[in-house]
């Protein structure tokens, strides 16, 4: 099942999220997970669980993150597929948190500090850096060939 278009806004809190994705139909639980697992999406079942140990920041991520793993209907995190989905899936989370004026901002008034970026942002670092390597630094090369 793919959706077209998540309407997920940046500033929107956890509780929020979940209740979109109530209202998508996805059924969202939260467990403590093992190991380095922040939360996953079971295709099978059309369930994401979310690690009921961390922020509410990270909840918030992790659930977008898996939000839009469900949109596109994965059901691999192997193989190249696995990895070209999880990138794709990093990107779309970044872009859809991270409001590209706002990290402009930002970037100029804490001189590119990603701890401070992301907690103004409400994101972790991660998402602050898969939207600086995935999205800004990937808009220099359009037109060129990367080395």
């Amino acid at each position: 099942m793919r959706v077209p278009d998540l309407k997920i806004a940046p500033h929107m809190s956890y509780g929020q999220l979940r209740r979109y994705a109530d209202s998508l139909g996805v059924e969202v639980c939260s467990r403590n997970l093992p190991g380095d697992y922040d939360g996953f999406y079971h295709a099978g079942t059309g369930m994401i669980i979310v690690d009921r140990a961390m922020t509410y920041t990270q909840k918030r991520c992790t659930l977008t993150h898996e939000l839009v793993h469900w949109s596109h209907g994965d059901d691999t995190c192997n193989g190249i597929m696995g990895a070209r989905m999880e990138q794709r899936t990093r990107r779309e989370t970044a872009t859809l948190l991270i409001p590209q004026l706002e990290y402009a901002t930002l970037e100029n008034i804490y001189d590119g500090e990603a701890y401070l970026m992301a907690v103004e942002l409400n994101v972790t670092e991660q998402v602050l850096r898969d939207y600086k390597e995935l999205i800004l630094d990937r808009r220099q090369y359009v037109g060129d060939i990367r080395p």
